[in-house]
């Protein structure tokens, strides 16, 4: 409710925790993460709670005055001229498509694609497949297809097809005047080098300029393909609320391991190593120069 978020209070938010508390004796902590500190210039009520910083950056990128203005600002002839490159290239292969998920056969089709392609990416990189579970992906199946329901769907699908096979997908959610991309994965075949997930990013970004978005929001975490278009930054915020004396135990644990977290990624030298110590450890080979490594 809009109108109430820009009076909600903290001890509003509190008395609600004190009901969950009650009526859940068996929650021993509450834990609120990402949370953006305001949306469309209002403020998040919930950082009225103790709060910190999340260890992880986000990056997003400002689409005032438009497309050509945005590639005015970021190098838009040098980007035109690969996108024209990649076009060929796919074009070599047969034809390609960017697909927008309208119906639950599609939704699945591309999700479908993307639960592969990021089974495969997960294990070359040793780390667990945060999609494996079937109830997870059961909850993204649901949540894009009831979202087809709406008018302006709050998530949306989108995905680069080259000759009849998706090369990349995107999921994204419409946040107000912000256009968050949640999740992406690219095929590791032969069109790989030509970069599908950098095509799609182009034809997504364009496209949120033509509805009037004032944002693209690439999510949380730092990569190069999203410095390459990014110039905003922001750093979300961690609430964490225990309900118990083994709540509050925990808490001091999740502050500490946010705390290792950010110094390790805040220190490219250690977050190099890890990740290759991580590969490493599940036998598989260290990325050349410029693989996506998030």
């Amino acid at each position: 409710d809009p109108s109430w978020l820009t009076r909600a209070e903290g001890a509003a938010i509190r008395s609600m925790l004190a009901a969950i508390a009650r009526a859940r004796p068996d929650i021993d902590l509450v834990s609120l993460e990402r949370l953006l500190p305001d949306l469309d210039r209002v403020a998040n009520p919930l950082l009225s709670l103790p709060h910190f910083p999340s260890p992880n950056l986000s990056l997003a990128v400002d689409l005032a005055g438009g497309f050509d203005a945005l590639l005015s600002r970021a190098s838009g002839k040098r980007r035109r001229k690969r996108h024209r490159s990649q076009a060929r290239k796919f074009g070599a292969v047969g034809s390609h498509r960017r697909i927008e998920a309208r119906t639950a056969d599609e939704v699945n089709r591309l999700l479908d694609a993307f639960f592969e392609m990021k089974e495969f990416r997960f294990r070359k990189m040793g780390i667990a497949n945060v999609f494996g579970e079937p109830k997870v992906r059961a909850f993204f199946r649901a949540l894009f297809v009831e979202a087809l329901s709406d008018d302006k769907p709050s998530f949306v699908l989108h995905g680069l097809e080259v000759a009849g096979k998706l090369r990349a997908v995107t999921g994204s959610s419409r946040s107000g005047k912000r256009l968050i991309c949640e999740f992406g994965a690219i095929a590791d075949d032969d069109l790989a080098h030509a970069s599908p997930g950098d095509f799609l990013f182009f034809d997504n970004i364009e496209e949120a300029c033509e509805k009037g978005f004032d944002v693209y929001d690439f999510s949380v975490g730092d990569e190069p393909y999203k410095r390459l278009w990014c110039d905003i930054e922001t750093r979300h915020f961690e609430v964490l609320i225990p309900l118990t004396a083994k709540g509050r135990a925990l808490v001091f644990v999740l502050r500490q391991g946010a705390r290792l977290k950010a110094f390790v990624k805040n220190s490219p030298t250690i977050w190099k190593l890890t990740k290759m110590l991580r590969r490493k450890a599940a036998g598989q080979a260290v990325p050349a120069a410029g693989e996506d490594d998030s």
